[in-house]
């Protein structure tokens, strides 16, 4: 009966897509953040999710490109050039990396498997920057992640409750142990990148009910990432519940909010989480600290090895015997890993893309009405990219596919802001 209505949702979404590509993109989305398949994997057995999304999404896009009805003036800007710098070099690095045909005991990753999603991440992404053009469609998308997060929230807790789960927990797999957030500071990053909008939302919604939701939603998004015992999502939730309070409409509201944080932290962190933070301070004696900074120096030792095309796309593994004499790791931290895999065009293209991102996000937010949706959403936008890029700093978030989806946010209330201005002038 499941899998029945599963065909049949599928079905409906393919015939809606074709007509109307921006739905498409956002369900397509909201599976990938979400990750069904792995919730309820049951269903999902011999069904490949995301391909039955995507392709009626892509005949749609295609349909509607050649009956020139898009609007490619909301790609003509910086974000959206660096952004396609990056993925050029990142695609690049495949081809001309030193290191992508070898095969050791420390390849991690089967770099054409990485491609292969890299391309499918990058389409995704440009199909919703020339889709996700209007301010209906941008609510509807914005929405995506909040309402995963809200599922996500209510699942870590479930298993608190239940006892299911030792330590540290990971968020949902398949029997075959595979997940979206199998890796605890995936999990932990989910919950640092949702907590803006439940909060901010928050703020937009007049009914008390729906506001309440969100609200409450937020210690519990807390105690998930307490759950996962991960000190970079820690150190994320402090930022962005910093930032929020920071930005908020009612400043005595945003000062009691880094308090409260901290007053949900003692009472329900937890032993494993609390014994980890402890090590923060003294990182240089703490074996996993210890590890990440033999991983950046061998990782910054392939960028002046290799600075142009990098050791190779996903080749980071194979390549570390031969720059460190420690045991091959990730390099758990994003600009290192895209430097060391892509060389230094790739990283400076990829900061480039997400500095303007949240740099014209903060000058945008003031050209909209104050309290409308698009005000509240270039905060919650902005402070879940600096929370995401600030753990960037600690974990390989390389395809986290949260950042484009703020990203394409943030293309869209950058364009929206500006079609304001010149309509008002």
């Amino acid at each position: 009966m499941g899998k029945l209505l599963l065909f049949l949702l599928f079905i409906i979404n393919a015939i809606y897509s074709f007509f109307h590509p921006w739905f498409g993109v956002t369900i397509g989305y909201l599976f990938n953040i979400l990750g069904p398949q792995y919730i309820w994997w049951w269903h999902f057995q011999g069904l490949r999710g995301f391909y039955l999304i995507a392709t009626p999404t892509l005949a749609g896009f295609f349909f509607i490109f050649f009956r020139g009805l898009l609007n490619v003036d909301i790609i003509k800007n910086k974000r959206v050039f660096f952004a396609i710098l990056y993925f050029l070099f990142v695609f690049l690095s495949y081809f001309w990396g030193p290191y992508v045909d070898i095969v050791n005991e420390w390849r991690f990753y089967e770099p054409y498997q990485v491609l292969v999603l890299m391309l499918k991440i990058f389409i995704f992404y440009l199909v919703g920057l020339l889709t996700i053009s209007t301010s209906k469609k941008l609510r509807i998308f914005s929405f995506v992640l909040p309402l995963a997060a809200l599922y996500l929230i209510y699942w870590a807790n479930m298993q608190y409750l239940s006892g299911t789960f030792f330590l540290r927990l990971r968020g949902p797999r398949d029997i075959a142990g595979a997940g979206l957030y199998s890796d605890e500071n995936n999990f932990a990053m989910l919950f640092v990148t949702s907590i803006p909008f439940l909060f901010y939302f928050g703020w937009y919604f007049k009914r008390w009910y729906l506001r309440l939701l969100f609200w409450l939603a937020i210690p519990f998004a807390w105690h998930a990432i307490f759950l996962t015992a991960s000190r970079g999502g820690l150190l994320g939730a402090v930022l962005t519940s910093f930032l929020a309070g920071f930005r908020c409409p009612k400043k005595m509201v945003g000062i009691i909010l880094i308090p409260i944080f901290f007053l949900a932290y003692f009472w329900q962190g937890g032993s494993v989480l609390k014994h980890r933070a402890e090590t923060i301070k003294s990182y240089k004696y703490e074996p996993a600290a210890k590890t990440r900074l033999e991983a950046w120096e061998a990782g910054i030792r392939m960028v002046f090895s290799h600075p142009f095309t990098g050791v190779g796309l996903a080749s980071f593994g194979q390549a570390f015997p031969d720059f460190s004499d420690k045991k091959p790791r990730l390099a758990h931290n994003t600009f290192i890993q895209i430097a060391a895999e892509s060389g230094i065009f790739a990283v400076t293209s990829y900061i480039l893309f997400m500095f303007f991102c949240c740099w014209h996000l903060y000058k945008c937010r003031d050209l909209f009405s104050v309290r409308s949706f698009e005000y509240y959403l270039c905060d919650a936008t902005l402070v879940s990219l600096c929370g995401f890029l600030f753990c960037s700093l600690f974990l390989t978030l390389v395809f986290f596919e949260i950042q484009f989806y703020l990203a394409i946010i943030a293309n869209t209330l950058v364009y929206l802001s500006r079609q304001k201005v010149r309509l008002s002038g």
